[in-house]
């Protein structure tokens, strides 16, 4: 594999050059990483915060964090959408970013507890949150 770029996209999978941090030649999948979060209700569940607290510093720099906000928000709505599979759900998280001093609701760990609660379900099957199980990856033999 050639270091083009510093990604690279093999089979659907996304690879990241990490070879500048490590010194040899290391890729980091990142499909795999980020289907491992996906699956992960625990890993998710930090993944989640993480997310809402990112959300959340830019209250930190008063109307300067708003605009920050502007660039947060499809990023955080892109993630919403992966790690849940509702549109519903990263369109709202989508909008509570671009709303000016809405940041403070933890919309990403909202939507895990919807996902993950089972006294939620209801919400679950109205907002149409979506569970990922573990992918079973089948070795190819060449």
């Amino acid at each position: 594999m050639a270091a083009t770029g510093g990604t690279e996209a093999r089979e659907g999978r996304f690879l990241l050059d990490m070879s500048q941090f490590f010194g040899g030649q290391v890729w980091l999948d990142v499909t795999s990483v980020a289907e491992s979060v996906r699956s992960d209700k625990w890993k998710l569940l930090v993944a989640c915060i993480l997310i809402d607290l990112i959300g959340m510093a830019s209250y930190l720099i008063l109307l300067v964090g708003e605009i920050t906000d502007l660039m947060w928000a499809p990023i955080a709505g892109f993630l919403l959408q992966y790690l849940f599979g509702s549109l519903l759900v990263s369109s709202l998280g989508t909008l509570e970013e671009f709303l000016p001093f809405t940041d403070i609701l933890p919309t990403a760990t909202l939507a895990w507890a919807i996902c993950h609660l089972e006294c939620l379900s209801f919400l679950r099957l109205l907002l149409g949150v979506q569970r990922h199980s573990p992918a079973v990856v089948e070795d190819k033999e060449d």
